[in-house]
C-alpha cells in the first residue's frame, strides 16, 4: 500500500515538474535578459542624468525596440539600418561575430532558411558510430580538399541545448547523409535535447 502510495506522489511530482519546467525556463531567460538589460543600460542613465529608477533600463531597452521596429518596417528605417549593416560588415572581427549572429538569430526566430545553413544532415561525429545533427554551409576548404585529394563538405556541428555554438568540420561528402528535415525542426530538436523530434524524417544517401 505505501509503495503504491509512493509511487503515486512520485509520479505526480514527475508529471508537475514536466508542465511546469518550460513555463521555469521562460520566466528564467527573460528575467536573465531583463535583469541584464536593467543594470546595463540603467546604469547609463544614472550616470548621464544622475538619476536611478528601478526598470529604467528595461524601458530604455523596449524603447530601443520600439524604435528599430518602426524603422525597420520603412523605407527609410531600413536604409539607415542597411548602411550601418555595411559598417558592420567591414570591421574585421565584428564582421564574422555580427553575420554569424544574425544568421542564428534568422534561423531560430524568423525561421528563415539562410544561405549558410543550406541543409540539414547527419554526420559521425565525435567519433565512429556516434551520430550528430550538423548543418551543410558549402565545400569543404579547398586547402584542406587538395591536400588530402577528397571531396569535401564543411558542415556545422552545433552543440545542444546551444545551437549558436558548435564546431565547423570538414567532412568526406560520402559520409555526409542528408536529413529530409527542416531546418527549423533541427533546431528545435538541438534546443530541446532530443525531446521535440521530427515525426517524419527520411534519410538519403548524400550523392557525391
Amino acid at each position: 500500500m505505501a509503495k503504491e502510495i509512493w509511487g503515486r506522489i512520485t509520479k505526480y511530482l514527475f508529471n508537475g515538474m514536466i508542465t511546469i519546467l518550460p513555463l521555469l525556463v521562460t520566466l528564467w531567460l527573460l528575467i536573465f535578459i531583463f535583469t541584464f538589460a536593467d543594470n546595463f543600460l540603467g546604469s547609463y542613465i544614472t550616470d548621464i542624468f544622475g538619476i536611478s529608477i528601478p526598470g529604467q533600463g528595461i524601458l530604455l531597452t523596449l524603447l530601443i525596440f520600439f524604435v528599430v521596429g518602426f524603422l525597420t518596417t520603412h523605407l527609410f528605417g531600413k536604409q539607415i539600418l542597411g548602411q550601418g549593416e555595411k559598417i558592420l560588415y567591414k570591421l574585421p572581427v565584428v564582421n564574422t561575430i555580427y553575420s554569424s549572429v544574425k544568421q542564428v538569430n534568422e534561423l531560430l526566430f524568423l525561421q528563415k532558411e539562410t544561405k549558410a545553413f543550406r541543409k540539414v544532415c547527419a554526420v559521425e561525429y565525435p567519433r565512429k558510430g556516434v551520430w550528430a545533427i550538423g548543418f551543410v554551409t558549402g565545400n569543404g576548404p579547398e586547402d584542406i580538399a587538395e591536400a588530402t585529394k577528397t571531396d569535401l563538405y564543411t558542415v556545422f556541428v552545433p552543440t545542444s541545448p546551444t545551437p549558436a555554438t558548435g564546431y565547423v568540420v570538414a567532412f568526406p561528402k560520402k559520409d555526409v547523409i542528408m536529413l529530409d528535415m527542416r531546418l527549423e525542426d533541427a533546431v528545435k530538436l538541438l534546443v530541446s535535447g532530443g525531446v521535440l523530434s521530427p515525426k517524419k524524417r527520411q534519410i538519403q544517401q548524400i550523392e557525391s
